[in-house]
């Protein structure tokens, strides 16, 4: 079950809304994975993604996992996508 903290109108960490350029371009909040096991997503923009990722000072608050269970999860979704096609 997947659980979403925040909707994609506010983003979770600068509590901002989607940005939309004086071009007309709209530019959506993206899901982050806080989790995956439980799957526990936040909607965020993509500067404030890398924010939480960020080498030198990472948000860890918001990054709730070990690079293994990313791992195991996305081969999951690789299996997952594999057997669908087969069907």
């Amino acid at each position: 079950m997947k659980t979403f903290l925040n909707n994609s109108e506010t983003c979770i960490v600068c509590f901002k809304g989607p940005e939309h350029w004086e071009n007309g371009t709209d530019i959506q909040l993206i899901k982050h994975h806080i989790r995956y096991y439980p799957e526990v997503i936040a909607y965020v923009h993509f500067e404030c993604h890398n924010k939480i990722h960020d080498p030198d000072k990472p948000l860890t608050n918001f990054i709730q996992y070990t690079r293994e269970e990313s791992i195991s999860f996305y081969e999951q979704i690789q299996r997952e996508k594999k057997i669908g096609q087969a069907n």
